[in-house]
């Protein structure tokens, strides 16, 4: 029989605008991006082997990615706004919807290390791999939006993600972070030998 735990845990309210919810039977309380944009964000793996990524800053815990089935293929974004669902097919084409099943996004599959992100509304853009490990996500005429580069973790996938100038005031901004996230997971998971 295993021994009860003394520890009680006091719920800290939470900041405007902020959720909180219970995944896996753990709690997580999200909160907007907010200034956080200004400084470096990062994708974390809080546990080895668990298919769970958070999206953290200095600020708190601003989305978090869980699978859903067996096949990694699906997962769920959770934002303190809204939940998405984010899924990548066979071929390799990566689409975030909405709960009403509405794309809001997708990423056509990769050619030459880069890959076409085509948002719902507005023009597309390149999400490029660089020799270096880095991923960089670019507009039509070669400005970077943000970067995103691989932290080593034993086990883990990690990686630090920074926001650019110009797309800091995109109101499109969680979607982006949620579908580079994804796909920089996808591309990692499929290179896995």
């Amino acid at each position: 029989m295993r021994k009860r735990t003394r520890i009680v845990l006091h719920p800290r309210p939470l900041a405007p605008g902020a959720r909180e919810l219970v995944v896996n039977g753990r709690a997580h309380a999200l909160v907007a991006l907010g200034d956080a944009i200004h400084g470096e964000l990062f994708w974390m793996q809080p546990a080895v082997f668990r298919r769970e990524w958070q999206l953290v800053s200095e600020r708190g815990e601003h989305m978090l990615i869980h699978g859903r089935g067996l096949s990694g293929r699906r997962a769920s974004v959770e934002t303190p706004a809204a939940t998405w669902s984010v899924s990548r097919g066979w071929t390799g084409r990566l689409e975030l919807t909405d709960a009403g099943g509405g794309s809001l996004m997708s990423v056509a599959h990769r050619w030459l290390m880069r890959s076409r992100l085509e948002p719902a509304a507005g023009p597309s853009l390149v999400w490029r791999w660089h020799w270096s490990g880095g991923r960089t996500l670019e507009d039509e005429e070669g400005q970077v939006l943000l970067r995103l580069q691989r932290v080593w973790s034993f086990l883990r996938q990690q990686a630090v993600v920074t926001v650019a100038d110009a797309a800091r005031g995109r109101e499109d901004l969680p979607q982006l972070l949620a579908v580079t996230g994804f796909t920089w997971l996808s591309e990692a998971r499929s290179h896995a030998h």
